[in-house]
This record gives C-alpha cells, sequence and structure tokens, in this order.
C-alpha cells in the first residue's frame, strides 16, 4: 500500500521530532539522578521535565487533531465534529496515555533502577538500564497521546474510520492489520516501539477506491524469501509459502510455551478456545478435541516430510479448509450453549465505555437471575452477587471510562 498525503507525511515528521525533544529532554534530567539516592535526587530534578513533557502531549494532540481533518481535506471530504471543537490542551495536563498522573507514569524507570541495584548489578549498569526504559516510556507517552488525540477527531465524525498504516520494517503483528480499515470505536492496537499512524477516511468504500485497503499477503508475496525469513522468521515464512494462513501463523505466538526435550516443540493456546479457528477445524474435519496446537516453528523441527508437513500445517488449523470464513458463523451457532443471538451486531456501534458499562448491566442482571457470569454452571453465591453488584455499581458511576477527572 502506497500513501502519498502530503499531511500524513508532515504529521509523522512532526511527531518524530517531539519524541526527539522528549528524549532529549529526559536524557538531561536523568543526567542529574544521583545513584546513591536515585529516588530523592530524581524527585528533586524532574518538576521542569513533567511541564515539558505535558507541553510536548498538547503540541503531539494538537498536531493530530489538524493532520485528521487535513488528510479528510485531500480526499476531499470535510466532516463537522459533534459536540464542538476538541481542545488539545486536555491533552496536556499532566497526565500519561495510561490515566495516571506523570509523576507515577516516570516513576517507574527511577522504581526499575533500584530493582535492579537491589539484584545485585552494577550501579553504572542499573542506571544505563533506568534511562533506557526512561527514554522508551517518553516516546511511548508522545505516540500515545497523538493516538489519542486522533481517535478523538476521528470519533467526533459521522462515518468516518481510519485505514492503518505501518512502516515497510513493521514487525509481523502490525503487518497483518496494515491496510484494513477500521471503524471509530475500534482500539488502535500497538505495542511499545510500534510507529503505525492512522488515515482517516470517510467510509470503508472511500477507502478502497484509493486503494488503501490492502491484503498482508500482497505485501508478503512482494518479499524476497530472504526478506520474508528476516521479518516472519524462518519457521513462520516457510509455513506461509506453503499455503498457511498469514494471520493463523502471526496470531499463534499468542499463548505459545515449548515442551519436549531441548524445548524445540513448540506449542500456543491461541485458537483452541470454544470458538478457535483451530479447535473447530479438528472437532469438524478430524473428529478429535484439542487443548493445544503446534505451532509452525514445531511443526517443522520434526523434520517430516514435505506431505506430512502439509497435513500437519492442516491438522493444527494452519492451511484452512476450503471456504473456511464463510463456514465459521454457522459452526460457532451450532456450539452455543443458550441463544447469544443478542451478541450479533448489538455491541457494533457501542464505545469501549458504553460496552463496558452494558456488559457489568448483564452481568448483574445474570447473577440476580441465578446464573454466574463468571464461571457458567457454577452456583451464585454471596460473593458472586456482591462482586456483580460493585462491578455494575463502579462503570455506572463513571458510565464505562476508565479514568474520569
Amino acid at each position: 500500500m502506497t500513501v502519498t498525503l502530503e499531511s500524513l507525511s508532515d504529521s509523522r515528521n512532526t511527531l518524530a521530532r517531539l519524541c526527539l525533544l522528549a528524549v532529549k529532554a529526559a536524557d538531561k534530567t536523568w543526567k542529574g539522578v544521583d545513584p546513591r539516592r536515585v529516588r530523592d535526587s530524581w524527585n528533586r530534578t524532574n518538576a521542569d521535565f513533567l511541564t515539558l513533557f505535558a507541553t510536548l502531549q498538547t503540541r503531539a494532540a494538537a498536531d493530530a487533531m489538524d493532520s485528521s481533518t487535513l488528510m479528510l481535506a485531500e480526499q476531499g471530504d470535510y466532516v463537522r465534529p459533534d459536540g464542538g471543537i476538541a481542545n488539545p490542551l486536555a491533552f496536556g495536563t499532566g497526565f500519561a496515555p495510561s490515566g495516571i498522573d506523570l509523576g507515577s507514569y516516570f516513576d517507574i524507570p527511577v522504581t526499575r533502577t533500584l530493582s535492579a541495584i537491589k539484584s545485585g548489578m552494577g550501579e553504572s549498569d542499573a542506571m544505563m538500564a533506568g534511562r533506557a526504559t526512561l527514554r522508551q516510556m517518553a516516546m511511548q507517552a508522545i505516540e500515545d497521546t497523538s493516538i489519542s488525540a486522533m481517535g478523538v477527531s476521528i470519533t467526533q465524525r459521522a462515518v468516518v474510520g481510519y485505514v492503518r498504516v505501518e512502516s515497510p520494517d513493521c514487525c509481523p503483528r502490525c503487518a497483518i492489520l496494515a491496510g484494513k480499515y477500521f471503524r471509530h470505536n475500534n482500539d488502535f492496537l500497538r505495542h511499545p516501539k510500534c510507529h503505525g499512524r492512522t488515515i482517516p477516511c470517510k467510509g470503508k468504500e472511500k477507502a478502497e477506491k484509493q486503494g488503501w485497503i490492502t491484503s498482508p499477503m500482497d505485501r508478503f508475496n512482494n518479499m524476497s524469501e530472504e526478506e520474508q525469513d528476516k521479518v516472519f522468521g524462518h519457521a513462520d515464512a516457510q509455513a506461509i509459502r506453503d499455503g498457511a494462513d498469514i494471520y493463523q501463523v502471526v496470531n499463534a505466538h499468542r499463548g505459545m510455551r515449548p515442551i519436549g526435550r531441548g524445548n524445540v516443540h513448540m506449542t500456543t493456546s491461541e485458537g483452541t478456545g470454544r470458538y478457535g479457528w483451530s479447535r473447530m477445524i479438528r472437532r469438524y474435519q478430524y473428529g478429535q478435541r484439542q487443548r493445544r496446537r503446534l505451532t509452525p516453528e514445531g511443526i517443522y523441527s520434526f523434520n517430516l516430510p514435505r506431505e506430512q508437513t502439509i497435513e500437519l500445517l492442516k491438522r493444527e488449523g494452519y492451511i484452512l479448509p476450503d471456504k473456511w470464513r464463510e463456514q465459521v458463523p454457522e459452526l460457532r451457532r451450532q456450539q452455543w450453549l443458550r441463544n447469544n443471538e443478542w451478541r450479533q451486531g448489538r455491541h457494533e456501534e457501542l464505545t469501549a465505555a458504553q460496552k463496558r458499562l452494558q456488559n457489568a448491566r448483564l452481568r448483574y442482571e445474570a447473577a440476580l437471575a441465578g446464573r454466574n457470569p463468571y464461571q457458567p454452571g457454577s452456583p451464585v453465591t454471596p460473593d458472586v452477587l456482591a462482586r456483580a453488584e460493585n462491578s455494575y455499581r463502579r462503570w455506572l458511576s463513571s458510565n464505562g471510562e476508565k479514568y474520569t477527572e
């Protein structure tokens, strides 16, 4: 996917400069920390840094909001924001994007430094580790602030969603998300050191016309075999080349653990839940039960003939049966323990906060009706009722929001 929006490029450059300023300020402040009195010296020297950082957050938020309107304008669109113009100053009030105050947020490198010294690490090495943590957290908080502000701007505008854009050297987890269109209420998933960006777009059809909706297989097929092995790892890349579904291969890394002598045969729990594709394939295609499944790395570690390797990839749910995606909804419906029609599409237009509040209410109502919402099939004890009521009250008091002023 090639994106040529000038405002996207400008926004990336601005964000990079703000991150660099944050890192330089962090380095300068950390130089004033005494390794013999880490916390005391940090608390004495960090006031200017925290003030500057809040200012950088405001600038990052303002740039993100400005770029969102400019990117829409480059597409020939303008959508008036509901509820008035968002104020970027709200993002620079002394809180990290996670909701905790900046003082507590930037106390984490101090705690890690002290823990390292306590565990026997030399003072110099511990201070370097603390500095690296501070630099990473400063950069991540600026990027997260930008993403949050962009999300606010997109959410305010009816029918506007976003397309995820990644750099060519992104990791496999980001690669399978790049070029996808997301609704305004879909979270932007990112990990530390992730530099993914969003392009606001007025509907999925508009994104498709722009050529921004792509498959991760397009990028994979345009790589050389050497590049594929470098980005995805040899075993995963070989599995994809052998016909495995790229999403199944990449997501298998969640819930992974080694087994066997030498820890060479890797297994994963990903996809083995009630509605997991791997478990359903094993059940409906092979008539077998499944608790864990081999990863591609585990499969190739057996050094089997190609035919047997391909069969294992099929059995473990990496090479999908024909028209499998079309079959999944009906197969899942057959496994319902009770009528779950209320779930189908009901949450689609809800924000994350509204979902939390609704789920808390449903759990409370289930407990009152004698159904344990936390452990299906278990009795509803007074503890369960109290837990459900308290949870509902907690989310009701904040209207589903995690953090309130």
